[in-house]
Parts: structure tokens; C-alpha cells; sequence
């Protein structure tokens, strides 16, 4: 890249979610007034919701942004790797539009770039239970940095599907081998693609364990959960991830930390407008690793009480986990 290129690029895919959209971009324009190592792209898969005069308006006010509108939608997929593929950063962190950032992250995540070279930067995320987002102040805790994609994958693991929390070396990216990026298309996870990638060719990452992104933890989604998170997640983690201890610990942890709450919030229909049987889809992704029968299907079978004692004792698990992972 040349001295002229930003050092990094923030890339919103976004559909018809203005609302959301202004929120983020009103706390963007804070966050890289003034500052030339940052580009602002926006990727619109055609909204018919006033998100293209919403752009415009932020343009005419000052604010650098890179607008991209599709002439039609194109789907997630296909647009979160236009965001890469147009990006002229060095690094790419293709940001969710209904997520946000704590105030400060942007120079906070520049002076990390500034010291080493990554492959990967994960960024902390907080979940808030509805959709009014405040970002938490940072307290810089102490950063991580890894040389073994499988300690990385062990820390982050169904996280990498979380596209606001992974910032990517577009140059690393750019000069591995890999499978095409658009026979993802269509999956709901075509981010990882770009994810896994930088993974395998990874030499050293750092973890930010702040929680500088905000995101809504939607309930009710519009997609197969257990087709998206089971089926789909399992093969791509396979065919992509090229050592297995790291598929091992993708795996592992999407098992242990991130199925429990949703199998349960199934049961009581709040997990997704899909009708699917967890079960049904897990046990043949899954069935092979002890994990599942230990952590998923109790929960899938008990009587509730007993599946929600059951998930409890499961987060008191997960939480003796990530503290020991931490060290602490």
C-alpha cells in the first residue's frame, strides 16, 4: 500500500436500518474527526429508508465517508465482501450498523496498529439486552497478544462470526491462498472467509480485552439459527480452518458458551422466527464431541426448571473458564 493509504478502514454493509445507522455514524464522526489514517465506507444494498439522504447529509456536514449504494440487494454476504474487497486500509474492520463503540476506540485500536503488526485484532464486545446502547467506558485492561492461532481460537471461537469484533490485515488477507470467499455466499457468515484466512496465516494477534463494541443481542432472528450456528459453522470451520486444533476449539467453545442460552431460549420461543429442532440439527454437526451431551442436550431435553439450573450451572462453568484463560 502506499504512504497515502489509511491505516485503516471502517466498512458499514448496511440495509435499511437508518435509524441504527445514524446512531453509529454520530459517534464515528467524533471518533475520526481530524484523523487521515482512518477511511469511513459505507456499502448500502439499495435501502429504500432514507439511508442514501442520511449518508448524503453527513457527507455535506463534513464527515469523509466513502458511499457505496448497490443497484440492488445483493444479501449480507455478498456486500460484507464488497466492504473488504473496496476498502483501502490496511486493516479492514467491517463494523455492524446497529453496533457502536465506546468513546476513544478508534485511537485506542490505531495506537495498537501503531506498535506491532497483526494478522488479527479482536475487539471485546458487550451485549446490551435491548436496543438502547451505551457504549462502557473503557479501564485498559491489559491487552493480549498471541503467536498460536489455537490459544486465539480457544479466547474467541464462535466470536469470529461477530463481525464488529474483528479487525483484519487486509495485506495478510490479500496474499494467502485461500477457497474462493463467494462459495460463502448465502451462508450468513461470509465474514468468515476473511476471518479464517488471517487465521491461517497467522504469525501473531492481539486481543482487546476491553469492551469497546456495544451490540444489541438480538432475540427472535429472521434466519435458522441452528442451520447458521450448527450446520453451516461446522463446515466452514472444517474446510477452512487448516490446522484442527483450532477447528477444536472454534468448535468447542461455539458448543459450550454460545448454544446453551439459545437451545433454552428456544424452548421458550424467543431464539428464532425459524421453526427448527436443535437437536435434530446439532447432534449431526456436533454428536462427536462430548461437549454437546454435557452442555447442549440436557438442556434440550430436561424439564425446563430443571434445563434452566441445568444453564445455570453452565455459566458458572464458562465463567471458572474465562477467568482461567485470563490468568486471574
Amino acid at each position: 500500500m502506499s504512504g497515502n493509504s489509511p491505516v485503516l478502514t471502517i466498512a458499514i454493509p448496511t440495509y435499511n436500518r437508518a435509524r441504527c445507522l445514524e446512531r453509529l455514524l454520530a459517534v464515528l464522526r467524533n471518533e475520526i474527526e481530524g484523523e487521515a489514517r482512518v477511511e469511513l465506507l459505507v456499502s448500502d444494498n439499495a435501502s429504500t429508508d432514507g439511508t442514501e439522504a442520511l449518508v448524503e447529509a453527513y457527507r455535506a456536514d463534513g464527515t469523509a465517508i466513502v458511499y457505496i449504494r448497490n443497484s440492488e440487494n445483493m444479501g449480507a454476504d455478498r456486500n460484507i465482501l464488497q466492504c473488504f474487497n473496496r476498502a483501502n486500509g490496511k486493516y479492514v474492520w467491517i463494523f455492524g450498523d446497529d453496533d457502536i463503540v465506546a468513546p476513544g476506540t478508534v485511537h485506542r485500536v490505531l495506537e495498537a496498529m501503531s506498535t506491532q503488526t497483526y494478522q488479527l485484532i479482536c475487539v471485546t464486545s458487550y451485549f446490551s439486552k435491548n436496543e438502547t446502547i451505551q457504549a462502557k467506558k473503557f479501564k485498559h485492561s491489559q491487552d493480549m497478544e498471541f503467536t498460536s492461532a489455537n490459544d486465539l481460537a480457544r479466547r474467541v471461537h464462535v466470536l469470529f462470526t461477530f463481525i464488529s469484533g474483528v479487525i483484519i490485515n487486509k495485506e495478510s488477507v490479500s496474499s494467502a491462498s485461500h477457497p474462493p470467499f463467494e462459495s460463502l455466499f448465502d451462508t450468513n457468515l461470509g465474514q468468515l472467509g476473511l476471518f479464517f484466512t488471517a487465521l491461517n496465516c497467522h504469525r501473531k494477534s492481539l486481543l482487546i480485552r476491553d469492551p469497546l463494541v456495544t451490540a444489541t443481542a438480538n432475540r427472535g432472528v429472521g434466519y435458522g439459527l441452528y442451520k447458521v450456528f450448527g450446520t453451516n459453522l461446522a463446515k466452514i470451520t472444517r474446510e477452512w480452518i487448516e490446522d484442527e486444533s483450532v477447528q477444536r476449539s472454534i468448535i468447542n467453545g461455539t458448543i459450550q458458551k454460545f448454544l446453551p442460552v439459545w437451545i433454552f431460549l428456544s424452548r421458550k420461543s424467543m431464539a428464532s422466527s425459524v421453526a427448527e429442532d436443535p437437536h435434530e440439527i446439532l447432534r449431526n454437526c456436533f454428536g462427536r464431541y462430548s461437549r454437546y451431551w454435557i452442555f447442549n442436550y440436557p438442556i434440550y431435553a430436561l424439564p425446563l426448571p430443571l434445563a434452566s439450573a441445568w444453564l445455570m450451572l453452565v455459566r458458572v462453568i464458562n465463567k471458572c473458564h474465562t477467568l482461567l484463560l485470563s490468568g486471574t
